[in-house]
């Protein structure tokens, strides 16, 4: 299933029980693999504030926040 749709299935769902954790932590790993960084890091910290022991999603994050520091000092840094 392309990224897309399988991002719009957790949505729906999301809306219908937005208390489950492990439908964020899908949807953020999804747009983790899709590249969408900013709303990964959203998903993922709304699990982290319900859980903030989850240790895989506190990897994530790390990831996406070495990710990001390498991009951005690549650009600021020819």
């Amino acid at each position: 299933m392309e990224h897309r749709q399988e991002i719009e299935r957790l949505t729906a769902a999301i809306e219908a029980s937005p208390e489950d954790m492990t439908l964020y932590a899908e949807r953020g790993k999804i747009h983790f693999r899709a590249h969408d960084f900013g709303s990964a890091l959203n998903d993922f910290n709304r699990v982290l504030l319900a859980e903030e022991h989850n240790e895989e999603i506190r990897q994530y994050v790390k990831m996406i926040n070495e990710i990001l520091e390498f991009r951005y000092n690549d650009i600021y840094n020819p």
